[in-house]
C-alpha cells in the first residue's frame, strides 16, 4: 500500500515539474529550463538508483545537484531582460492603461486579459471563451482592441492595475467603452454569455 501511494504521489510531482517547465523557460529562457530540468533528472535517477553508489558517493552527489538545479539556471538567462511584453503577441497588444482612457474617448471598446502561463484558470478562459469562435467573431465584428498584461514575470505596473479594483489573483478581466463610466469586471470563470453581454455594454448596445 505505501509502496503504490509513493508512486503515485512521484508521478504526480513528476507531473507537476513537467508543467512547471513552460513557466521556467519563459521567466528565464529556454537554455535556462532545458539546464533545470537536466539537472533535475540527474537528481531523480541519482536518487532512484542510489544503492549502486557508495554512500559517501551518493551523499555527496544529491546536494550538489540540488545546488545546480535552482542556482545553474540563472546563469543561463539572456543578458536582455524580460518584461511582460515580450510575452504578448499575436492580436493582443500590450497593456497601457493611458492608451485606454485614449480608446475609450475614440469610442472604442477594449477587452483587457490579465492572465499568466503559469494559471489553470486564465488557460481555461482562453480555451473556452476567448478564443472561441463566437467570442473571436464579435471581437472583429465590434472592432474590439485587446490588451492583454501577462502575469508570468513579476510586474508591479500589473500589481498596482489589480490592486486598485480589489483584486489580488488572476484570472481577472474588465471591458472599457463609452457605454459605461466604469469598467465592467468579469467574474473569475468565463462564459460566452458574459463576455457577449460585457461588451454589448461597454459599447453603449444595451
Amino acid at each position: 500500500g505505501w509502496v503504490w501511494l509513493r508512486r503515485s504521489l512521484g508521478l504526480a510531482l513528476a507531473g507537476t515539474a513537467a508543467w512547471l517547465l513552460p513557466v521556467l523557460s519563459a521567466q528565464i529562457g529556454l537554455n535556462g529550463a532545458l539546464f533545470a530540468a537536466t539537472i533535475l533528472g540527474t537528481l531523480s535517477l541519482t536518487m532512484a538508483l542510489g544503492r549502486g553508489f557508495r554512500r559517501p558517493v551518493r551523499w555527496a552527489m544529491v546536494p550538489v545537484l540540488a545546488i545546480a538545479a535552482v542556482f545553474g539556471p540563472t546563469a543561463l538567462v539572456a543578458p536582455e531582460a524580460r518584461t511582460a511584453d515580450d510575452l504578448v503577441s499575436g492580436r493582443w497588444e500590450p497593456f497601457d492603461e493611458d492608451r485606454i482612457t485614449e480608446l475609450v474617448a475614440e469610442g472604442r471598446v477594449v477587452f483587457v486579459d490579465v492572465t499568466a502561463e503559469w494559471c489553470i484558470t486564465c488557460q481555461v478562459n482562453k480555451k473556452l471563451v476567448i478564443d472561441t469562435g463566437t467570442v473571436t467573431e464579435r471581437f472583429e465584428k465590434g472592432s474590439v482592441v485587446l490588451m492583454q498584461a501577462d502575469w508570468t514575470l513579476p510586474s508591479d505596473m500589473i500589481s498596482d492595475y489589480l490592486s486598485r479594483y480589489m483584486r489580488y489573483g488572476i484570472p481577472f478581466n474588465a471591458v472599457y467603452g463609452p457605454g459605461v463610466p466604469e469598467p465592467v469586471l468579469l467574474p473569475e470563470l468565463l462564459t460566452v454569455q458574459v463576455v457577449l453581454e460585457a461588451l454589448d455594454r461597454a459599447a453603449g448596445s444595451e
